[in-house]
């Protein structure tokens, strides 16, 4: 990304995405209104429950990404410490990556509301949906597909990809397990639901089911360090090439 029309181009688009993303935030929390789905939404857990997802957290931290790179490709130099950091940079596109492709690979297999255009609140709602899954992860991938510097990617890279997740899955599943409202965020995080997608005949052994949720806690972290392990071979090759 040699060309200076190239990088203002790019930079003021991620300024919009950012824009757009900060908005959307601000509207969920303010603008709330609960809607009984006995599926997908049983129980109201109140506004602020938003920032219980991954996806909500992830495409947050997206956002500051593309407002700092964004601002750094416009040339205000104070911004290109975040907005050209190859870590902080390689770690928010794999988790909205993550976030995307789990939601994709969810709808057909009816773990995630269907989309509702009838009024427009269900219209802007699910278009903060596609926002969030199909719109955000994909431009924090062509951004790292198209970087702006010759800097690699470090390896303290790989075993930081899993903080995170580890981090935010084990207090999904402990307060699943001890909170008030025994609320996930994610079906997976349940091991009663684990446990019905192999059993659906005998009453939830919680021993076991809780060991089938650890053993694919492992499973899912690992994959994370496979990707970033990916993603980090994929941007680092390209950048050897504007060397």
């Amino acid at each position: 990304m040699r060309s200076k029309t190239l990088r203002k181009a790019v930079g003021a688009a991620l300024l919009l995405l950012a824009a757009f993303g900060f908005f959307v935030f601000v509207y969920r929390l303010c603008v709330y209104h609960y809607e009984y789905d006995p599926q997908y939404s049983p129980v109201d857990y109140g506004k602020f429950n938003i920032l219980s997802y991954f996806t909500v957290q992830s495409n947050f931290a997206c956002y500051v990404y593309f407002l700092f790179a964004g601002l750094a490709l416009l040339g205000v130099k104070k911004a290109e410490k975040l907005g050209f950091s190859k870590i902080f940079g390689g770690l928010v596109t794999l988790y909205v990556l993550v976030a995307g492709i789990t939601y994709t690979a969810g709808i057909p297999m009816g773990l995630t509301p269907p989309f509702k255009w009838d009024t427009p609140a269900h219209g802007f709602s699910s278009f903060i949906q596609i926002y969030y899954h199909m719109i955000v992860p994909p431009a924090a991938l062509l951004y790292w597909l198209f970087p702006p510097t010759d800097k690699e990617t470090p390896r303290a890279v790989l075993p930081l990809s899993a903080a995170y997740p580890l981090v935010y899955s084990v207090f999904s599943i402990l307060r699943g397990r001890f909170g008030a409202m025994r609320y996930v965020p994610y079906p997976f995080y349940d091991p009663a639901f684990l446990w019905g997608l192999v059993n659906k005949t005998d009453p939830v052994n919680e021993p076991v089911a809780y060991l089938m949720t650890a053993g694919l806690l492992v499973f899912g972290i690992g994959l994370f360090v496979a990707l970033m392990a990916m993603i980090r071979a994929i941007g680092n090759k390209r950048a050897k090439r504007l060397k």
